[in-house]
């Protein structure tokens, strides 16, 4: 019996360790924790690592519910807590359509990994770089005085890379190639008063596993424009017609402020 215990204890053990990276990866959770992930979340500017140029942190893009309404939100704050590492403070607002809710809560992170060199995901091309993944846990409460506020509570994946200087960074080095995206977000939103229960997925350039998801970062079904997202369709220029410039301020517009 007492074997049998033990047995079972190991593979307990080893079954919370294997949980420990992403796939693919090698475990770098302990060394997580040494890093200050702030940036990942909240900057005011992105280095563009390919390109070698800063540009403006990119503002998540965001669906909500069956008709996917676009969902904003914007950290004001990110901070490491002081006594456990792998817990950042957030603050921000959330948008949906006029209605603004600011916000308080946490980010977990959960599982870290680097991938191995040579890897589909970390080329020769990119030596110098050492590309990985982490999976967080997001909790935010909305406050409550807000009309129609509520909680989300889901997992948020988000890419990082350490340069040659042991620093780490936002992971844009395949920045510009079909499909890139990072910090993304799937899980739910609860209003407080009746429980309904809403769908939610966010991300940085793209929404992936959606019906927007598209090569070039989103692309909005028609179907869908008229939840929010007329005024984004307006500000991409296509074959029809060009851009509208009205429509391009309110997109870079500060609404949080």
């Amino acid at each position: 019996m007492k074997r049998l215990y033990q047995l079972s204890l190991l593979l307990l053990l080893l079954s919370i360790k294997s949980v420990a990276q992403p796939a693919g990866t090698t475990n770098f959770y302990t060394g997580i924790k040494a890093y200050n992930l702030s940036g990942l979340w909240r900057a005011d500017q992105l280095l563009l690592l390919s390109l070698k140029k800063y540009e403006a942190f990119p503002e998540p893009l965001g669906i909500l519910g069956k008709n996917h309404q676009r969902f904003y939100i914007h950290y004001t704050t990110v901070t490491k807590d002081q006594s456990n590492p792998y817990v950042y403070h957030v603050q921000g607002k959330t948008r949906v359509g006029n209605q603004v809710r600011t916000f308080t809560g946490t980010l977990t992170v959960k599982q870290a990994g680097i991938f191995k060199a040579g890897s589909a995901y970390a080329p020769d091309t990119y030596k110098g770089y050492k590309r990985g993944k982490m999976i967080c846990a997001l909790a935010i409460d909305e406050d409550k005085k807000a009309p129609g506020a509520g909680v989300i509570r889901g997992e948020l994946t988000t890419d990082f890379c350490i340069d040659s200087r042991n620093q780490l960074l936002y992971d844009t080095l395949d920045f510009g190639i079909d499909g890139y995206g990072n910090n993304q977000f799937t899980g739910n939103r609860t209003a407080y008063g009746n429980n309904v229960v809403q769908q939610l997925q966010f991300g940085d350039i793209t929404i992936t596993d959606s019906p927007f998801s598209d090569v070039d970062g989103i692309t909005v079904p028609p179907e869908y424009e008229k939840y929010g997202w007329q005024n984004y369709v307006n500000a991409i220029s296509d074959d029809n017609r060009p851009a509208s410039k009205a429509a391009i301020a309110e997109e870079r517009r500060q609404w949080w402020k």
